[in-house]
C-alpha cells in the first residue's frame, strides 16, 4: 500500500482565521467596538465591529498584508494586517488597534 500526498494549490494566508483582543471575545457573535468584537477573516472578506467587508486589492510587504476593503457601511477602507504566529497587529482605516491573538 502506498500513500499519496496532495498539496493544496492555494496557500492559506496567515491572517485567515478568528482573532480577538481578549480571549473571552473569541466566542462572541458580534460586538460594537474593536475590543468587544472578534475579527473573522477569510481569503475574500473580513467581518469585524464595522460589519463585513470584501477584499478588493491586496499586496504584501514582508509579513504585512495591505488590503483595500470594500465595505457596505463605510465604502472603501484601507486595512493592514500583520500576522506573525498566533498574534496580529491591525490598522483599520488608519487607526491602529491593540495586538490581537488567534482564537483557539
Amino acid at each position: 500500500m502506498s500513500a499519496a500526498v496532495v498539496s493544496s494549490a492555494h496557500a492559506v494566508e496567515a491572517f485567515v482565521g478568528r482573532w480577538a483582543v481578549k480571549p473571552e471575545v473569541c466566542n462572541a457573535l458580534r460586538g460594537d467596538t474593536p475590543l468587544s468584537a472578534p475579527l473573522v477573516a477569510t481569503d475574500t472578506s473580513i467581518t469585524w465591529f464595522d460589519g463585513t467587508c470584501r477584499i478588493g486589492k491586496m499586496y504584501k510587504a514582508g509579513h504585512a498584508i495591505y488590503l483595500q476593503m470594500h465595505c457596505s457601511s463605510k465604502g472603501d477602507l484601507p486595512v493592514t494586517l500583520n500576522a506573525y504566529g498566533d498574534r496580529m497587529r491591525v490598522t483599520w482605516g488608519g487607526a491602529k488597534f491593540e495586538e490581537m491573538k488567534r482564537c483557539k
